[in-house]
């Protein structure tokens, strides 16, 4: 058994149980949000899709709604991998990190909100405001990531390696911000930005997952 909370020098048992609780509660809540996004993927055909070119056709509407699906998805999956190597530095779990983790957890369960507020109004007058509150949030969930990783990144970590993923992390904040502020002249030019940024999370945990 763990040693009790609070005993002096046998804390190492109940820091690495404390370590795979939160891994096994982060990616619970991850699961969750990508269920809630393939919730919203509902059928909503009318009466009059009585053969399959019109089953078609009205599925091809509703391009608003797989754009922001699957725009979503990728995001949340790369998010997961990003977080999933993140806490392979952790080696020590302690309050400020469970809060922060607790904040950006908290952050990401409004992700399928905002989706569903962007596919039922991207082709309205109102996309711009959508697609603002879109590209927000996500300037707030990288701030939580940052301040994830202000804290892991005082913990024995490769210099290099440090480097690269403290400029990742800042460097995402201004571009969702900016992301956030395009929206309200062009939604589709903000979307591309938001999109743009798969590319810097997808590479910014290779180094760490092949080296372990």
């Amino acid at each position: 058994m763990g040693a009790q909370p609070g005993v002096t020098g046998a804390a190492m048992p109940d820091t690495e149980r404390t370590d795979t609780r939160l891994e096994a509660f982060s990616d619970g809540v991850f699961a969750v949000v990508i269920t809630l996004l393939a919730l919203d993927l509902k059928p909503e055909l009318t009466d009059s899709a009585r053969d399959s070119r019109t089953l078609l056709w009205q599925l091809a509407a509703r391009w608003p709604t797989w754009l922001a699906f699957v725009t979503s998805f990728s995001t949340v999956l790369i998010m997961w991998i990003d977080h999933h190597g993140l806490l392979k530095f952790v080696r020590r779990v302690d309050t400020p990190v469970l809060f922060a983790n607790g904040f950006l957890m908290l952050l990401t369960t409004l992700v399928p909100f905002t989706t569903a507020l962007l596919s039922a109004h991207l082709m309205e007058p109102s996309g711009s405001m959508a697609g603002a509150l879109y590209s927000g949030l996500f300037v707030l969930i990288n701030g939580a990531f940052n301040l994830l990783w202000r804290l892991l990144r005082r913990q024995a970590l490769p210099g290099a390696l440090e480097q690269r993923l403290t400029w990742h992390y800042r460097l995402g904040f201004p571009v969702y911000l900016v992301a956030t502020l395009v929206a309200l002249w062009s939604l589709p030019l903000s979307l591309a930005m938001c999109a743009g940024m798969w590319a810097l999370w997808s590479s910014n945990m290779r180094p760490v997952h092949d080296g372990g």
